[in-house]
């Protein structure tokens, strides 16, 4: 039996709860990406209002972002495998695939980083905040081509 958006009505049908009416993997992302960019705002406003308060927002804030990256990874691979049955890896969505990782593996090492300054009364570095940069720039390229990708953006 078929509801509404073409949703399965047994609820414990996986495949259903993850293709519903909209796709998870465009609400999933929105975590990591506002709580990685809440983050190097409070860094910013850290540093210029010398506040450690703020030195610690800006750390949870990061924190949840590296937290909730698996499931935003968990589900675009699900979306890939499903939505788009597993398409070749080409183009857009290979291109998309890597700067993802990228952004993953670059807010992983963001956390790392400003782990280790945990505690310390020591501001971030200029490599802290060039990899910011970096990782803000291949969000944004990652985040363009998603939108490509579901019809969002043309390209």
């Amino acid at each position: 039996m078929t509801l509404f958006l073409g949703v399965s009505a047994n609820a414990f049908d996986l495949k259903a709860a993850l293709l519903a009416g909209h796709a998870q993997h465009p609400v999933i992302i929105h975590f990591p990406i506002a709580l990685f960019i809440a983050s190097a705002v409070f860094d910013v406003l850290a540093i210029w209002r010398k506040q450690a308060v703020l030195a610690s927002v800006a750390y949870y804030n990061l924190v949840g972002a590296a937290a909730t990256i698996p499931l935003a990874i968990a589900t675009g691979l699900g979306a890939w495998r499903w939505q788009l049955e597993g398409a070749a890896l080409k183009g857009n969505l290979r291109l998309h695939l890597i700067c993802a990782l990228t952004s993953a593996s670059l807010i992983f090492i963001l956390c790392w980083m400003r782990s280790r300054l945990r505690g310390k009364s020591i501001s971030p570095g200029r490599a802290y905040v060039a990899v910011t940069l970096l990782a803000l720039m291949v969000i944004l390229l990652t985040g363009h081509l998603g939108g490509i990708l579901s019809g969002v953006e043309t390209p």
